[in-house]
Order: structure tokens, then C-alpha cells, then sequence
């Protein structure tokens, strides 16, 4: 059975995909086989993994367990595959609405993907949503990642008070910085200001690197076209904590 593991914001512009395209891929390189579910309408995983919106599944399939494998599609890297998303994800909501099963049908959809991978990422679209109650139940492992800074830090406790309303239990729960300018003061301090305040906090960040940007360029994870530069081996090193973290389960 697969392990998923999802990235999850409140708040977007932290750099949610860029992680989950670089994590997921990481997770390739070593073998397991992999794959990454772009459930955020605006399709930037797919893009970033040149998985072409026209070949995203219709939103009837992509919620059933037995057709959604239609949409599967091969990276160009090995042992990952896309299930890629487009616009038209944006009426998941009220589709999902509809369903008798409402909060859990994502992790229905799971069950009949599961036996096929070792592992699937799935990147989420921002907000408090029915789509992301559904991937929060269903995760074994849910990734915040936050910018150093009090808007972002706020968004956090938005998400524990909502899971606590919800009675919503993932797995488990995690943060980790990305963004990070060590040139600012609050961006250097702000791991050991806050580790008490937020105990799942990793102390692994991501710095703000315009090689990450880049990856645009050639649609490209920053892990495979740039292994050796300082983000890269970041990122690394914070998989290798996801990946620690997961075995403890």
C-alpha cells in the first residue's frame, strides 16, 4: 500500500508545488515508484513535470476509484508519474458537494491507487476547502510549508484550529520553512523562536533561491537539473527527514 503524503497551505505563494515536485522526484530517485497527484486547478505540478492539461481525467472520473488510473501519465523521469490537473478542477468543489460521501471520497479514489505505487504526493490548492478536508483525512502525512514570517506562522494555527473543529486526524502533521532569506533577521530567527510555539516544525528550510524559480525555464525538479546547487541538497536533506518521519509511523 502506498504512502501519501500531501502539501498543504491555508495561504498560497509559500512554495508548496515547487516542494512537492522536488520531494516527489527525490523519492523517484531512490527507486520507489512514485507518483504525483495535481489536484490544484491551477496545474503547476503538471506543468512543472510537463504533464499537459489537455490529458488531465474529467472530473467524473478523477472521482471514481475505478477510472481515474485512465489518467495516469509517465514523467519523463523515471518511476514517476503525473496525474495531472487543469482548470476545470476548479468545480471540484461543488462536485464533491453532491457526493454522499463528501469528506472522504479522495481517500476512496486512494484506496484503488494505492496498490500501485509506493508512494503518492499530492499537491493540494490553498485554502480550507471540502477538496483539502478530503486529502487531509486521507494523507498519512501532511506537509505545511511556511514562510518565516507572522502571516504565515498565523495561517498555521488557522489550519490546527480548523482540524480541530473538523475532527480532522491525518497521520501526521509537519512543517518546514521554505523561502527562507538568511539575510533577513526574522527569517534567521525564526526556527528558534517558533519550535516551541510549533513542535512540528522540521528544523530543515528551503532557501529563497532563483535556481528554485528557474525551474520553469525548462520544466525541469531544481533536485535533478541542479543536484549539486545549495537548494537542491536542501531539499534533500529535507526529504530525508520526511522520509525518517515516515518510517516512524
Amino acid at each position: 500500500m502506498a504512502q501519501i503524503i500531501a502539501l498543504y497551505s491555508v495561504k498560497g505563494g509559500v512554495g508548496k508545488t515547487a516542494s512537492v515536485v522536488n520531494l516527489a522526484a527525490l523519492s523517484a530517485l531512490q527507486g520507489r515508484k512514485v507518483l504525483l497527484w495535481d489536484l490544484d486547478p491551477q496545474g503547476a505540478a503538471s506543468w512543472y513535470l510537463q504533464a499537459e492539461p489537455a490529458s488531465a481525467p474529467k472530473i467524473g472520473q478523477l472521482l471514481k476509484a475505478k477510472s481515474v488510473a485512465l489518467g495516469l501519465r509517465p514523467s519523463q523521469h523515471r518511476n514517476l508519474s503525473v496525474l495531472p490537473s487543469d482548470q476545470r478542477y476548479h468545480a471540484m468543489e461543488h462536485v464533491l458537494a453532491e457526493k454522499k460521501d463528501a469528506g472522504f471520497r479522495i481517500a476512496k479514489v486512494l484506496d484503488g491507487l494505492a496498490d500501485d505505487f509506493d508512494e503518492i504526493w499530492i499537491d493540494t490548492p490553498p485554502g480550507l476547502t471540502l477538496l483539502g478536508d478530503n486529502v487531509l483525512r486521507a494523507a498519512d502525512l501532511v506537509l505545511v510549508p511556511l514562510v518565516p514570517t507572522h502571516l504565515s506562522e498565523r495561517t498555521w494555527f488557522q489550519l490546527k484550529t480548523h482540524l480541530g473543529n473538523e475532527k480532522i486526524k491525518p497521520g501526521k502533521l509537519a512543517a518546514f520553512l521554505t523561502m527562507v532569506d538568511r539575510r533577513r533577521a526574522l527569517h534567521r530567527d525564526f526556527y528558534t523562536e517558533k519550535k516551541i510555539e510549533i513542535p512540528e516544525l522540521l528544523p530543515h528550510e528551503i532557501p529563497y533561491a532563483a535556481i528554485i524559480e528557474q525551474m520553469g525555464d525548462d520544466q525541469n525538479p531544481t533536485v535533478f537539473a541542479h543536484a549539486k546547487h545549495p537548494a537542491a541538497q536542501a531539499y534533500f536533506q529535507l526529504w530525508q527527514a520526511i522520509d525518517q518521519t515516515m518510517k516512524q509511523r
